[in-house]
């Protein structure tokens, strides 16, 4: 093969190499807690919640904490109508495999001290500490 060939061959395959990575980053990335439910990240930073049976899908998911029993998801929604300002936080909560139910803020915060944070959002309620 002539020099010619061969440069054009490099840059064939890092051109390659660059549109997989890009498509890549756009796929969002998937993480299956111990209960079954599975966490998904989009390329925007958007996070959504799947039930282990793939019934229920939740969005606008800011941050999940979980442990080996449970699981606590904070949700900050935007308002419907303009000027779609950022509503209070809500909590769910699912207990082993179980279905999620809502609680309390307060219950919420309560419950925090003791689950790992799995995923955070930039709008989350609940400061990362660093």
């Amino acid at each position: 093969m002539n020099r010619q060939k061969i440069i054009f061959l490099i840059v064939l395959i890092a051109v390659g190499l660059f549109i997989a990575a890009m498509v890549g980053s756009m796929l969002p990335g998937k993480q299956v807690l111990p209960n079954g439910y599975q966490i998904s990240v989009g390329g925007k930073g958007e996070t959504w919640v799947r039930s282990p049976e793939r019934q229920v899908l939740v969005t606008d998911v800011t941050s999940v904490w979980a442990s080996a029993d449970r699981m606590l998801v904070e949700r900050h929604t935007t308002d419907e109508k303009p000027p779609f300002k950022l509503l209070d936080c809500d909590y769910q909560v699912a207990e082993g495999r179980g279905a999620l139910r809502p609680i309390a803020k307060d219950e919420a915060l309560a419950m925090i001290a003791g689950l790992e944070r799995r995923t955070a959002g930039p709008k989350t309620c609940v400061p990362v500490k660093g």
